[in-house]
């Protein structure tokens, strides 16, 4: 049997040792050396303040069918967050807060949500408008984001119905490394899973089990099945603390 002397297999695992632990800190530099671009490059730097217009162009003439009467929209609510929360999207099932925001206009519980998100460093602030006394109309309302804060979440009822709401969600107002001057985005209407309503003014019907927030294609409908614009929402640079 061939014998390696002590001192000789000693001197082999520490090379190996060597070479491993070199293979470990050049990784680990590399990672490092890879975080700014991957997180630093497009983010925006300071604060920017914007304001927010919500135009409705609801009325009997563009959505006929079972128009109701005191058609209005609720107070304008959301907040200003990182990537970590999502207060609300298709496809997730609506928080308590969501809810009584999409049935019944009622903000309370949903801005506890984003005080808790805020809490615990994931929302920078409640962002809450006017409401819309009419079905058409406009509500204004002003908010800052930051580089830590740059999502814009916001949402209102359309009153009365279901569960049905209109709104954008985690809208990223940092763009390639620059606050967004100016976006006009056309809202669509969401379906909160929480009412089986199908008619601005059925019977209060709670869905069991609760099911996931949709893009709303039935109710008030179209002959092709499609939903008519209910409102736009344009955001506007106002002002940059950097």
């Amino acid at each position: 049997m061939f014998f390696v002397p002590f001192r000789s297999r000693f001197m082999f695992l520490q090379s190996v040792k060597n070479v491993f632990t070199l293979f470990v800190c050049t990784s680990l530099l590399s990672a490092c050396a890879s975080k700014p671009e991957l997180y630093g490059t497009n983010q925006c730097k300071g604060s920017a303040s914007y304001s927010a217009e919500f135009k409705s162009t609801w009325s009997a003439d563009t959505h006929p069918t079972e128009f109701p009467d005191q058609a209005h929209f609720s107070e304008l609510i959301g907040a200003t967050h990182n990537s970590e929360v999502s207060f609300w999207s298709i496809g997730q099932k609506a928080s308590a807060g969501i809810k009584d925001v999409s049935e019944q206009g009622i903000n309370r519980k949903f801005i506890k949500e984003v005080k808790w998100a805020m809490k615990i460093g994931k929302a920078g602030s409640v962002v809450n408008g006017p409401d819309i006394k009419t079905a058409s109309g406009l509500a204004e309302v002003e908010f800052k984001v930051s580089n830590q804060y740059s999502l814009l979440t916001l949402m209102t009822m359309i009153a009365p119905s279901p569960d049905w709401f209109v709104g954008v969600s985690g809208l990223n107002l940092c763009e390639s490394g620059a606050w967004v001057q100016n976006k006009s985005i056309d809202l669509k209407v969401y379906d909160a899973g929480t009412d089986e309503g199908e008619a601005y003014t059925s019977e209060d019907k709670v869905t069991m089990p609760k099911a996931a927030i949709t893009e709303l294609h039935h109710g008030m409908h179209n002959d092709n099945g499609l939903i008519p614009q209910f409102a736009t929402l344009s955001l506007k640079l106002t002002s940059l603390n950097q």
